[in-house]
């Protein structure tokens, strides 16, 4: 654990607290048993409580792991007092950890950032971990860019699996983010309760903060949405077309080599096979102008 502490406020950061720091909580603050229980282990679903003389929020933010290519999520829990903040997280977490060193370590970001209550404290938190979200968002759309170049250039079949991580990526980004509308909602109200009327803009903002992360979310799962479906389509496409060639030779070939085989029995009567020194160019004759004219007739009829 470590704390910031200015003329007005102290801020606790803890990462992976044990018994000893929660016992050391729960000794200062004395927070209610509930409470304490959910400090434990982490928490799956995200939400804001009003308790006498304190909230209780868990939030969960997008995490990107480039190495497996996947958006993990990542808990934080943050405790907001008349003159404490605690944030909890069970797992590093860049953006916060990079805050409170950066407020840890230079006087103007304290003057800048903790010089008020906590309830403002928490509001420059929450937008450093809204814009870490928006730079988050970057390597999705340079990935839908990418793909749409792939798709344009005629290498459907290459991005058939890009699309798949990309989408499974989407996926877990919106999973993370979309429950955050309510539980804000309701910390937005509850701090009001807590810290008077004078913190409605600020926490409107971290409203209007995440609705940026929330709507260029949705404008990437839109557009990748329909990469997939255009892909799909012209991949449809050309695996008619190759249907459609193979349908067309077989189509030739099969009347032809029945043909051939008809003619290559040896019988008596054979009109052809044994009648004249000529017989094999007469069968291969016949074969090539029954081919040339199946191919004017198929061509005539727009077939290819």
């Amino acid at each position: 654990m470590r704390t910031l502490k200015t003329k007005t406020l102290s801020w606790h950061h803890l990462q992976r607290p044990d018994k000893k720091d929660l016992d050391w909580i729960q000794n200062n603050f004395h927070f209610h048993q509930i409470v304490m229980g959910e400090l434990t282990k982490p928490t799956v679903r995200p939400k804001a409580e009003l308790f006498d003389r304190y909230i209780y929020m868990v939030l969960h933010f997008p995490i990107f792991e480039e190495r497996e290519r996947k958006t993990h999520q990542r808990e934080i829990d943050f405790l907001i007092t008349e003159n404490e903040l605690i944030t909890v997280s069970y797992e590093s977490i860049p953006p916060l950890d990079a805050f409170f060193k950066m407020c840890l370590g230079e006087k103007s970001c304290q003057e800048l950032y903790a010089s008020k209550t906590p309830a403002h404290l928490l509001f420059y938190v929450l937008k450093e971990l809204f814009n870490f979200s928006l730079r988050e968002l970057d390597h999705i759309q340079e990935n839908v860019n990418q793909i749409e170049e792939k798709i344009f250039s005629g290498f459907e079949r290459d991005v058939v699996e890009e699309l798949s991580i990309v989408r499974r990526d989407i996926i877990d980004f919106r999973r993370a983010v979309k429950p955050q509308h309510l539980t804000l909602e309701s910390l937005k109200d509850h701090c009001l309760k807590l810290f008077g009327s004078s913190l409605g803009p600020y926490f409107a903002g971290l409203v209007g903060e995440y609705q940026k992360v929330w709507n260029l979310l949705e404008n990437n799962k839109e557009a990748l949405d329909a990469l997939y479906d255009n892909n799909t389509t012209l991949l449809n496409v050309k695996q008619n077309e190759i249907m459609k060639i193979f349908t067309i030779l077989a189509f030739i070939t099969f009347p032809l080599t029945l043909l051939v085989s008809i003619l290559q029995i040896n019988t008596e009567n054979n009109p052809i096979l044994g009648r004249s020194p000529y017989d094999f160019w007469i069968i291969v004759a016949v074969v090539v102008t029954v081919t040339m004219i199946m191919i004017w007739i198929f061509k005539k009829k727009n077939w290819i």
